[in-house]
């Protein structure tokens, strides 16, 4: 079976890696490479540390049918040396013809290095959106858009940002937003395409426990919360958030106006990516390959298999 070849772009540096690792288990990389065994068993994927120094893909980013950007505690109007390294990656990548897809703060990169613009939270009674996104509305764009097929024209889900798309690159168009913040955007750049969203379709209830209480000072000074022992209640509520099991009416009223009805715990615009998307891309290049092995019959090939990076923990 020839694999899916996905490339993990991991967003975070490496104190925020330490911090995921301490509260999730590993770093978001480490994450989604889990959730994409479960989704699909042909994906190949490699994780790439972008924000440290030195680091490069194995193979050329045409190599890979997918490049998937991962969310961040990062802020990116910081610029730290790793945001930098982050966004000279995501240029190269919109250059590549290979499909693109982030999260979060895969968006938000995604949006500077095409040409936008992103800032602190603008909105006066929301300055961080954790953890839901209430009220997502798909854009008349959006409502016939591939990436949501499957959602209805409005829904809630999990959501961890504080920053927002402030100024959309040329190629965007507007997918879904909610009262507050532009939630979903597709960037056509030189050559690739890349979907994005900026709330948090990957996440199951212990994923979004762990992400609160790795960011207590954020969310406290976000306003979210005015006390460590009600993030403590939330994220305990969040431990028990599961699509097998009703939240109970103490949970409920811990959740704020969410709405069981809209709300999917699939990570729905990412099976889309990878359908729509991925799966193409990798026809292509199996496509493409050939008739380069049919035209050496008698030549003995081999398959290299690579492994993910481990983060190492000191």
């Amino acid at each position: 079976m020839t694999q899916m070849r996905i490339l993990i772009s991991e967003g975070n540096e490496q104190a925020d890696r330490a911090i995921f690792t301490a509260y999730n288990g590993c770093a978001p990389s480490g994450m989604f490479e889990k959730l994409l065994r479960r989704l699909r068993p042909d994906i190949e994927s490699e994780i790439l540390l972008t924000t440290d120094a030195d680091q490069t893909p194995q193979r050329p980013l045409t190599d890979y049918d997918g490049i998937l950007f991962t969310g961040s505690n990062s802020n990116i109007h910081k610029m730290t040396e790793g945001t930098h390294r982050q966004l000279d990656f995501a240029r190269t990548a919109f250059k590549s013809g290979t499909p693109m897809f982030g999260i979060c703060w895969g968006l938000q990169l995604a949006t500077v290095a095409a040409g936008g613009e992103v800032g602190p939270s603008q909105a006066e009674d929301c300055k961080c959106e954790a953890p839901f996104s209430f009220g997502v509305s798909l854009s008349e764009e959006g409502r016939g858009h591939p990436m949501h097929l499957g959602r209805p024209e409005i829904f809630d889900t999990f959501g961890f940002h504080s920053d927002q798309v402030t100024r959309l690159a040329p190629g965007s168009r507007v997918t879904a937003r909610n009262r507050h913040f532009i939630q979903g955007v597709e960037i056509t750049g030189a050559k690739s395409v890349f979907w994005g969203v900026q709330y948090h379709p990957e996440l199951d209830g212990p994923d979004t426990a762990g992400f609160m209480r790795g960011s207590i000072l954020e969310l406290v000074d976000g306003e979210v919360y005015t006390s460590l022992d009600a993030i403590q209640a939330v994220a305990e509520a969040l431990d028990r958030f599961a699509p097998d099991s009703s939240p109970t009416e103490a949970d409920m009223a811990l959740f704020g106006p969410l709405d069981l009805s809209s709300f999917d715990f699939r990570p729905i615009e990412l099976m889309n990516w990878l359908d729509l998307m991925v799966l193409p891309a990798q026809r292509k290049r199996i496509s493409a390959e050939q008739p380069v092995r049919d035209h050496f019959p008698q030549q003995r090939s081999e398959e290299c298999f690579f492994g993910s990076q481990e983060e190492q923990m000191l």
